[in-house]
């Protein structure tokens, strides 16, 4: 059975791929020089050997036009519309 650790990296390596595919970065090197980061560093993400810090992550983020949790595996998505208590936004 897949450690949780692998099965996060795994899934995020594969959606951070496509996200970048989407967003029009046709190589992971093209992608790596407008974050400003190495290619091999950038390419270690989409394999899923290593994994960006928050601020890179949230550079990412803003570059491809995603949300976190689109890139974030296995993360607990809030129901739209409720606060924090639980009640029903107005």
């Amino acid at each position: 059975m897949e450690r949780f650790e692998d099965q996060v990296m795994s899934a995020f390596s594969r959606r951070l791929k496509e996200a970048r595919s989407a967003a029009g970065y046709e190589s992971a090197k093209q992608f790596a020089d407008a974050l400003g980061v190495e290619p091999p560093t950038y390419r270690y993400w989409e394999r899923g050997a290593a994994s960006p810090d928050l601020p890179m992550l949230t550079r990412i983020c803003r570059l491809l036009e995603v949300e976190p949790n689109d890139l974030l595996p296995l993360a607990l998505r809030k129901k739209r519309g409720l606060s924090r208590e639980g009640h029903s936004a107005a």
